[in-house]
């Protein structure tokens, strides 16, 4: 994985601060950064003043967007990228961010070959090599209430990462061929389950197609890692390669109630 990531690296950036103000608030109100490392903790602020500060930022339909929304935004989009050789998201022009659920009226996906037409009902939304399109409300709950196993902002950039090599189809950039065929073999095994008797991990939308597959099984490993693992461990160890992340582990080294707890206490 690192060296197929390597193709999209966009060479040395200058460096941009952390601003100390921004720890207990993510402390408070972003759980899974209260699960990090102090090395982990170390590189995710990197890559979140990297995100803050380079990142354009737009506001829909009057909403007042906030520093402290940019922070929580960028630490949930960062926390992909932790354990990759990847300290951005090339070609993301922007990310446009709504007070609530967005509605657009018009012809869309129903999922596979199908469209359908009138309003539909969005949480977020990931263009390739464009921007991205988050609902707030949907980002702070996230954020917070983790267990839920639900997370716009994991979701629209894991479509990110799945665009990088041009095709939004499940399958992200990989090692090499043997890799990528061991993933499509156990991603679409897991797929075919989802669509045929459904999932107690995994939500009816990962049905959809094989990129939301994708985008709804990044937000159960970082939510619901645990049970990810105990239901679809092929699954969960293809992520946790990809990812060089294993969330389960953090979990199960700490009591919920450590996980929880006051940072300024």
């Amino acid at each position: 994985m690192i060296g197929s990531i390597r193709h999209w690296l966009t060479g040395e950036r200058t460096p941009v601060e952390f601003d100390e103000a921004w720890r207990p608030l993510l402390q408070r109100n972003f759980q899974h950064w209260n699960l990090l490392t102090p090395n982990e903790l170390q590189r995710m602020e990197m890559l979140v003043a990297g995100f803050f500060h380079r990142t354009r930022w737009e506001a829909a339909n009057g909403f007042s967007l906030t520093d402290g929304i940019k922070v929580m935004i960028a630490a949930q989009a960062s926390m992909l990228l932790l354990g990759l050789d990847l300290d951005e998201y090339p070609q993301l022009t922007s990310v446009i961010v709504h007070p609530s659920t967005m509605r657009l009226h018009g012809e869309y996906s129903a999922g596979g070959s199908l469209r359908t037409s009138g309003t539909q009902s969005l949480l977020g939304q990931a263009h390739y090599q464009g921007p991205v399109v988050l609902s707030w409300n949907a980002a702070r709950r996230g954020a917070q209430f983790p267990d839920f196993g639900e997370n716009v902002v994991y979701h629209e950039f894991a479509h990110r990462l799945d665009m990088l090599d041009g095709v939004n189809d499940g399958t992200p950039p990989l090692d090499d061929e043997s890799a990528r065929q061991r993933w499509i073999e156990v991603c679409t095994t897991a797929y075919d389950v989802v669509r045929a008797e459904g999932s107690p991990v995994l939500r009816p939308y990962a049905g959809t197609n094989p990129a939301e597959f994708f985008a709804v099984a990044t937000e159960v490993f970082f939510n619901r890692p645990v049970a990810l693992d105990e239901h679809e461990p092929a699954l969960y160890a293809e992520l946790r390669g990809f990812y060089h992340q294993d969330p389960a582990a953090r979990r199960r080294l700490l009591t919920p109630l450590d996980a929880r707890q006051d940072p300024t206490s």
